[in-house]
């Protein structure tokens, strides 16, 4: 019952004309008419209270499912590919840039935040502006999945430089300004020079970290044929997290893509956190599971050492390689000799490794190695999105029990209500009590009143 409700037997008496047919039976006083409608007002309140709860309830799914779209399908460009030196985009079918890196801000020598909007075309020569469109008419319409094309970018205040532009269907739509089309754009100059990244004059540099055991000054050429397999894996690494909800197979998927780019590459293993208590093991192969499962059973191996020290080891040949005597036993028989491992980094500090292992001895090169990095990369922003999107949904999930909860609780309070001649407040100071006296939680308490064991625990009380 609400604070200013009369109570009966107060007030003046509704008109029995004005009455529906059944009330009018009622007898008159205490318990006639006057407290039925006040009760019956009592019980609207807590109707319109769950009305509102339930409201609550479906907003929050919108929310959700709204925030897991964003992250699934924009956030990895926030969180992947600005740690790459590799120019990352997303334009609509009309070639208006919607999304971008740092990097690609740093080979058109602008802004990032001046990007957004403006048609790649601009920055093209003007030979490669009617090559550029008719591929992306191809990519928009979904008449080709993907596209290669060699273009002069002309940058702000800089030269011109030469570039490979790769293009793939991100979302085909008839309508251009609908249509999704994901880029990689490399500059020739950094194929030379080990994919290291460029800068604007008014942006930072993008570096390209050397693994601490490679002598940089031994640089050698990235063939075009790998840097064509190194921008269709990272185009695929970016969009896995949309929709890969088994943690298994998203690493076994991402092991996969890091096999087929990089050179000399023949299994392909992920480890997520510490290799001695691993959080998800990842592989494509059973010969990578078995490797993997050496190390462990040797207690050292590069997968160890490559998280111990956060930066890539490699070895030419493990079985003669003095570092892991033990490691080299074990696997004296099995088909690995080469083994590359590059640390995967989450906020500064390792959170795994990718191990890429070959049945050749010398296997990686400094191209190689190099190429691995930029997937680790790609592959800890796509793990970092994944862990996010997992927080936000159980986020998510406690919201809707604390909702749920709140329904029957309310359910709960609109029964006692009725039962006791009580008002809202004071029907929940009789749960509290409840729940305080027979020791059970109060959204449990309120389960058993709403289920209709309401006598049994006020006369246990």
């Amino acid at each position: 019952m609400s604070a200013g409700a009369a109570h009966p037997g107060e007030g003046p008496q509704p008109d029995a004309g004005s009455l529906p047919e059944p009330l009018r039976s009622l007898p008159p006083g205490g318990r006639g008419a006057g407290h039925l409608l006040a009760q019956l007002a009592d019980v609207q309140v807590a109707h319109e209270e769950l009305r509102v709860a339930e409201e609550m309830r479906v907003q929050q799914e919108q929310i959700t499912h709204l925030l897991l779209q964003h992250d699934a399908e924009r956030r990895w460009r926030g969180q992947m590919s600005a740690l790459l030196p590799l120019g990352l985009f997303l334009t609509d079918g009309n070639g208006a840039l919607t999304e971008a890196n740092p990097a690609l801000a740093a080979h058109l020598g602008t802004a990032l935040q001046r990007l957004r909007g403006k048609p790649l075309s601009v920055y093209l020569a003007p030979e490669d502006v009617r090559p550029f469109r008719s591929a992306l008419r191809e990519l928009g319409s979904g008449a080709a999945v993907d596209q290669t094309l060699t273009v002069t970018v002309r940058p702000r205040r800089r030269p011109p430089l030469r570039a490979h532009l790769f293009g793939f269907t991100d979302a085909a739509d008839h309508r251009a300004s609908a249509a999704r089309v994901q880029w990689v754009l490399i500059p020739e100059e950094a194929v030379v020079d080990g994919l290291a990244g460029g800068r604007a004059d008014d942006e930072p540099a993008v570096p390209a970290r050397a693994p601490a055991d490679v002598d940089t000054e031994d640089e050698e050429r990235i063939p075009a044929s790998q840097v064509i397999g190194l921008a269709t894996a990272l185009a695929e690494l970016s969009g896995l997290s949309a929709g890969q909800a088994d943690g298994q197979r998203l690493l076994g998927r991402m092991a996969a893509l890091i096999r087929g780019a990089v050179p000399a590459a023949d299994w392909v293993s992920i480890t997520v956190g510490d290799p001695r208590e691993p959080q998800r093991l990842g592989s494509d192969s059973a010969e990578a599971q078995t490797f993997d499962g050496r190390q462990v059973q040797a207690g050292e191996g590069p997968c160890w050492d490559a998280h111990r020290v956060g930066s890539v080891v490699v070895t030419d040949d493990v079985v003669a390689d003095p570092r892991w005597p033990v490691l080299a036993r074990l696997v004296a028989a099995g088909p690995v000799r080469s083994v590359l491992a590059v640390p995967l980094h989450e906020d500064g500090t390792a959170s795994g490794a990718i191990n890429v292992y070959s049945g050749r001895t010398g296997a990686f090169g400094l191209a190689g190695r190099r190429i691995a990095e930029l997937a680790a990369a790609a592959v800890a922003g796509v793990l970092q999105n994944v862990a996010e999107r997992e927080a936000m949904q159980q986020l998510a999930g406690n919201l809707e029990r604390a909702l749920g909860s709140r329904a029957v609780i309310d359910q709960a309070k609109g029964i006692l209500m009725v039962r006791l001649g009580v008002n809202a407040d004071d029907a929940f100071a009789r749960l509290v009590t409840l729940s305080n006296r027979h020791n059970v939680k109060v959204r449990d308490l309120a389960a058993l009143v709403v289920e209709g064991h309401v006598d049994d625990l006020l006369t246990a009380d």
